[in-house]
């Protein structure tokens, strides 16, 4: 079985309208064709993220309570949107909960700022990174 970490970053008026019409999310991925503007003008490479979640879950699982910033970066900080694309809802977070986050992983020693990306958990760090660092809200799912 696999599951999937999808996390898209994009402007907050795009992320507002998905959260008001989740529908917007298969434009997002591909799956429907891109009527809405924003989300055709979203660049595959720079903000779409797609990560294997079970190793990573499998560390948070088995250490409750010991990386809470991982468990938001896979899960989200409570912000949902109502739409369950595959394992649940989707989740929201702003840019300066990206920041946070980055800082937390960091804390919990996952990836800095600076350093090569070379695993998974560095990936998904420097993406929020990147959506922090352009003022941009991010939407994730599991699927």
């Amino acid at each position: 079985m696999s599951m999937v970490l999808c996390l898209a970053k994009m402007p907050h008026p795009l992320a507002e309208r998905i959260k008001a019409d989740p529908e917007l999310l298969f434009q997002v991925w591909n799956e429907a064709e891109a009527t809405d503007a924003g989300v055709a003008a979203l660049d595959p490479e720079r903000d779409k993220l797609l990560e294997d979640y079970l190793g990573l879950a499998r560390i948070v699982e088995a250490n409750p309570g010991r990386y809470p910033w991982l468990e938001k970066a896979l899960h989200g900080t409570g912000v949902e949107v109502d739409y369950d694309y595959g394992y649940g809802p989707g989740f929201v977070i702003t840019a300066l909960e990206a920041a946070q986050i980055v800082e937390g992983l960091a804390g919990e020693g996952w990836w800095r700022a600076g350093e090569p990306i070379v695993a998974i958990d560095h990936a998904i760090a420097a993406f929020y990174a990147s959506a922090s660092r352009d003022g941009h809200t991010v939407i994730g799912w599991i699927s």
